[in-house]
């Protein structure tokens, strides 16, 4: 097992842990000592039967920062000093002409900013690369000098760990999706962030093929695309699955003819990941044959805040003549009707060991 110090985003703390275990699950990931992670602290170290491992889980991880390969942990600079000089292959082994270097600095647990490029010149005094030139924009090997403190004011850390960068998550994914310069968007489109990490709880994997029930403008679908998911949904309201009416954005009138769910996706480069947007009302099961089988269901039903919950009934009979166009009539949708049929929905489309991701109304107690 090799040791990685893992550095997690102070964001969703209380989805770290869900995430961490799905991707793991997902990709057959064995960590020794995951049970070690918490929402307190923000960084650990784990231990990994490989940096592939690493690697893959990084490639899907919303919640983690980056991780690094660790040489060396010690409880002051005098110490990892003393470790880099009785371990001099953690340098040597990366210190030749043709692989240029940067060293970064980080530090958690304190308020007051620390003097990132006292520390760097601090260390480079002490550990010196004598081969290997510097580069700070596209390095070759990349290390990292982190230090962990227990309180804000404390002046000295905890704990000072040293190693090479394995890699990044994919925070960018929310940069990427930012609500703001999306297509086209509603009044409940899911943040950006959150709908990732449903994805990665949900274990969508290339190749799933994954509903939603209540698609809206598609924000719930569109990372199971980016992570290589076939998606499709189905929506009751006809100007949500159309594009029609008045924006959802502040200072804006109609909706541009551009806007559309479709659009969503050839923005993001992914329209080939989308099967089919069908208006139709979720809580009726009998539009789906006995063969429709989903590997992934997720879903946001409406609880009737931001948007009313609503489902079609049977017509009253009608006077009129047979030529004359009727719509489909609606009421209102009870919120706990809502997840029943969510729930008989993923028993019976589900494949064997299929999952469903939905979100479901909370009110905390202060």
């Amino acid at each position: 097992m090799v040791p990685v110090l893992v550095v997690f985003s102070q964001s969703h703390v209380d989805f770290r842990i869900p995430e961490f275990e799905a991707i793991c699950s997902m990709l057959s990931i064995r960590v020794e000592n995951m049970s070690s992670i918490n929402t307190e602290n923000h960084m650990f170290v784990l231990h990994f039967e490989s940096h592939l491992d690493v690697t893959k889980l990084l490639s899907r991880s919303i919640l983690i920062k980056f991780a690094i390969s660790l040489s060396v942990e010690a409880q002051s600079y005098e110490q990892l000093f003393q470790e880099l000089k009785n371990k001099p292959e953690v340098i040597e082994n990366y210190d030749v002409p043709d692989e240029s270097f940067a060293l970064r600095f980080f530090a958690i647990g304190r308020k007051k900013k620390l003097d990132s490029i006292e520390r760097i010149k601090m260390f480079l005094e002490a550990v010196q690369f004598n081969h290997a030139p510097i580069c700070l924009i596209s390095p070759v090997n990349e290390f990292y000098l982190v230090e962990e403190y227990d309180h804000p004011t404390d002046e000295n850390p905890r704990k000072i760990f040293f190693g090479k960068l394995l890699g990044e998550g994919r925070s960018e994914l929310k940069t990427k999706y930012n609500l703001r310069e999306r297509c086209y968007i509603g009044n409940t489109t899911m943040d950006p962030e959150l709908s990732f990490i449903q994805a990665n709880l949900a274990m969508v994997q290339p190749g799933n093929l994954v509903f939603d029930p209540f698609v809206g403008t598609g924000g719930l679908i569109l990372p199971a695309a980016e992570f290589g998911g076939y998606v499709m949904g189905t929506e009751i309201n006809y100007q949500t699955a159309r594009a029609k009416g008045r924006s959802s954005r502040q200072g804006v009138g109609e909706r541009h003819e551009s806007e559309s769910i479709r659009a969503n996706f050839e923005q993001y480069h992914t329209e080939d990941k989308l099967l089919s947007i069908v208006i139709a009302d979720s809580s009726k099961h009998a539009i789906w044959s006995s063969n429709a089988k989903f590997d992934v269901i997720v879903a946001d039903p409406p609880y009737g805040v931001r948007e009313k919950a609503r489902k079609t009934v049977k017509n009253k009979k009608s006077d009129a003549n047979e030529d004359y166009i009727q719509y489909q009539q609606k009421e209102d949708y009870d919120l706990e009707a809502a997840f029943c049929d969510l729930l008989n929905l993923a028993a019976m489309t589900l494949v064997m060991n299929g999952r469903v991701s939905f979100w479901y109304p909370v009110i905390l107690e202060k």
